[in-house]
């Protein structure tokens, strides 16, 4: 209880704020602090006061106080998590604003400032949360939908990222950011329509605001997969005259310029930025890649040596510097220091519960693959060829689905323990000669936790996976449901198997006697690390190859 004095005190430095006398108002609630240390009231008072005349510092010192005497307060622990986001201390702000949100749970802002500094974490699951809870206390909120999007585009929860992006445009549909976040989120798609309306949407983005970097850097990623080279590279120019310091921005122009055949130009872009100081292992790492490709793997294999040593899981620049070694005569090293032969792995999947052989379990799995809500013929910017490939396999729930997706995750936390286990055992004084680099790069990068992306391809005649790495994820693997006559063990051509070690057309070729084919058999799960470059090897005759794939990232 409150003694009458302080009371008065409070109620006299409530009424100097209000008439605009800051210095009288602090004045009192000092006073009262000094007669009550424990009130929170006063506290809560001063902190007002203290923020009113700009003083941070001594406002979250208040504000602190105020909590510890009633923690659950909602306001006070919004307005001191606020204080430490706008200081861009999101690890602090998190809880703060978690406790805000719980007490406070009709007030929009708490739950948008919870989903602002969970994405400062990069807890993009929890931000999405917070910004979904924001948008449905207020649905009218543009920036709620904004963000919302841009976490779940983050989360690569695309489908619901663009239709929160919808929602802002159509709140404000001549905001140029709108344009852009939505564009940015089509660019990660890769069906034509939705690359075209990407690409009307960067567009507009720029008639709206000319200035916009990002705007042309989309348009020239949708443009790269409708495949119009020269347009991209125009939009990735002029990107970089507005960005000329931004990595994604650098690394557009370079990649476009790599597949345009400019190859000096790649280089000389990434070489400006790195000797400007837009230092990365982004940029190191691709500065790499385009001396490879311009003939000098030598200078290649350093730059890839220090990217790695700034990123062990950079999995692009394993599967390159494993090109540049073998480039300058060391094959046979690269082939063991990549594992490619040692961490090849089939495992034998038996059917689910619900099926009573593996025959019929395959026969249902494919026929849900056929029918799959999200098949697409030869997406753009993928490496199917003359194939049918599904979005997200697991988005069907099906008996088979369900059953096969339970098999492959016990399959692969198996295959994890086992990873982890020899890892723990493993000595880190196996290099590559002349190579400060540990000697397993597989094994190094083991993760703690990870998530699951799960697909489905189904080719016949002709149809193949054109080679390709699988870069954001550690663990990659095939699993194969139904296969043609024509993809045999005994077939010396290997037609319809799958390859390992050869590296993109562009880049110096692996002696075929470091190369690994294996061939495919239904029920067997291949596991394989996510660096390898791989392709699987077209056949001829009547027939499908139905077969799933999935990746493991590290969260």
């Amino acid at each position: 209880m409150q003694s009458p004095e302080v009371t008065a005190l409070l109620r006299r430095a409530w009424a100097a704020l209000q008439q605009g006398q800051p210095v009288a108002a602090r004045a009192d609630c000092e006073a009262a602090l000094q007669r009550a240390p424990e009130s929170f009231d006063a506290w809560r008072l001063y902190a007002v006061v203290l923020q009113g005349q700009g003083d941070t510092g001594r406002c979250r010192g208040a504000l602190e106080r105020a909590l510890a005497l009633r923690p659950g307060d909602g306001g006070t622990a919004l307005d001191l998590g606020t204080l430490w986001l706008q200081s861009g201390d999101g690890a602090t702000a998190l809880p703060l604003l978690a406790t805000a949100m719980r007490a406070l749970p009709e007030e929009p802002r708490a739950a948008f400032r919870y989903g602002t500094a969970a994405f400062l974490c990069a807890d993009f699951a929890a931000a999405a949360s917070g910004f979904e809870a924001a948008t449905r206390l207020d649905p009218q909120w543009t920036q709620a939908w904004n963000n919302l999007a841009a976490a779940r585009g983050r989360l690569q929860q695309y489908p619901s990222a663009i239709t929160a992006a919808r929602n802002a445009l159509r709140l404000d549909p001549n905001a140029a950011s709108s344009h852009q976040a939505l564009a940015s989120l089509l660019s990660n798609l890769f069906d034509r329509p939705s690359l075209e309306e990407g690409l009307r949407c960067a567009l507009r983005a720029l008639q709206l605001d000319p200035s916009l970097a990002e705007a042309h850097r989309n348009a020239a990623i949708v443009l790269r997969k409708l495949g119009e080279p020269a347009r991209a590279e125009a939009h990735a120019r002029q990107a970089l005259q507005r960005a000329p310091r931004d990595i994604d921005t650098i690394d557009t122009l370079g990649e476009q310029l790599l597949l345009n055949g400019d190859t000096a130009g790649a280089v000389a872009t990434y070489a400006q930025a790195l000797a400007a100081g837009v230092n990365s292992p982004i940029l190191q790492r691709q500065h790499g890649i385009a001396l490879l490709q311009d003939g000098q793997p030598q200078p290649a294999s350093a730059a890839l040596s220090q990217a790695l040593q700034a990123q062990p899981d950079d999995q692009r620049a394993i599967a390159h510097l494993g090109v540049a070694l073998a480039a300058q005569g060391r094959a046979t090293a690269a082939s063991q220091w990549l594992g490619l032969h040692r961490h090849v792995h089939a495992v034998e999947l038996s059917p689910p519960d619900a099926y009573i052989d593996r025959d019929s379990f395959h026969t249902a799995l494919a026929a849900d693959i056929r029918r799959h809500s999200q098949q697409r013929w030869e997406p753009a910017g993928l490496a199917a060829r003359n194939a049918y490939l599904s979005g997200d396999l697991l988005a069907d729930r099906t008996t088979a689905i369900v059953g096969f997706e339970e098999r492959l995750r016990a399959a692969i936390e198996a295959f994890v323990q086992r990873c982890r286990a020899q890892a723990a055992g493993e000595r880190a004084d196996n290099n590559v000669p002349g190579d400060a680099l540990p000697g397993d790069m597989f094994l190094r990068n083991v993760p703690g936790n990870y998530r699951l992306h799960v697909w489905a391809t189904q080719a016949a005649e002709r149809g193949y996976i054109d080679t390709h790495i699988h870069e954001d994820s550690w663990l990659s693997g095939a699993y194969y449901v139904e296969l043609p006559p024509a993809i045999r063990a005994d077939d010396s051509s290997h037609a319809g198997w799958i390859e390992f070690g050869r590296p993109f057309g562009k880049l110096p070729q692996w002696p075929e006697s470091e190369l690994r084919r294996v061939c495919p058999e239904a029920g067997t799960l291949l596991l394989f690390p996510s660096y390898l470059f791989h392709r699987t090897l077209p056949y001829s005759g009547s027939g499908e190859r139905i077969s799933i794939s999935f990746d493991l990232a590290a969260i």
